[in-house]
């Protein structure tokens, strides 16, 4: 059993997270719309991943990096951690991006 993975994904995380504390971007700018729109893109996800499972296309695979305890039969506690790291990256690189694009846009006026 290893935590490598698990602890990268945290990481990770916790980089994206400084990014967005230090430009407020999402969950430092409007926390509670940022954990809704988090919370529902991991949600959508979590279906996807649990439709992909329940059809065959997904199965569990060997890894040495992960920790090996399953939330569900072929969901690995990591995959829970992935979808929410994706969901929140995601978000903080729209929110970026849209400060950058709006700030050309004004800068061009």
């Amino acid at each position: 059993m290893s935590l490598a993975y698990l602890v990268g994904l945290l990481l990770a995380t916790l980089g994206v997270g400084a990014i967005d504390a230090r430009w407020r971007l999402a969950l430092f700018r409007e926390p509670l719309r940022a954990i809704g729109a988090v919370g529902g893109t991991a949600a959508v996800l979590l279906i996807i991943d649990l439709a992909g499972i329940a059809t065959g296309n997904f199965r569990l695979g060997a890894s040495p990096w992960m920790t090996g305890v399953e939330v569900l039969p072929h969901l690995p506690i990591e995959e829970l951690g992935f979808i929410v790291f994706l969901a929140y990256v995601s978000l903080v690189a729209l929110a970026g991006a849209e400060r950058i694009l709006d700030r050309r846009a004004g800068a061009a006026v």
